[in-house]
């Protein structure tokens, strides 16, 4: 039996990490940019290609300073959503 254990537990690893579908990912995904994107607040902004941690999701927002005196200067944003609560936090980039 012991020799079965880390067959085991591989199993159950392989087993959780395909619980999901891909159209579940792809949704996830969709919420975390959206997400970010809101909170962003740049204009004509895009959102990267998301990068799935345990409990976060990481985009990188670029985008153009809305305030007049910045004067449509490029912005790039880091953005973590949080899965379980879906909300977004931001902070810039050095350009």
């Amino acid at each position: 039996m012991k020799a079965l254990a880390p067959l085991l537990a591989l199993g159950l690893l392989a087993g959780s990490a395909q619980a999901s579908s891909p159209d579940a990912w792809a949704e996830l995904h969709k919420r975390a940019a959206a997400a970010c994107l809101k909170t962003s607040d740049l204009k004509k902004a895009r959102a990267g290609r998301p990068v799935d941690f345990e409990d976060k999701v990481l985009v990188i927002i670029d985008g153009l300073w809305p305030q007049p005196h910045m004067k449509n200067a490029p912005a790039r944003f880091a953005c973590l959503y949080d899965k379980r609560k879906r909300t977004a936090e931001v902070a810039e980039l050095p350009n």
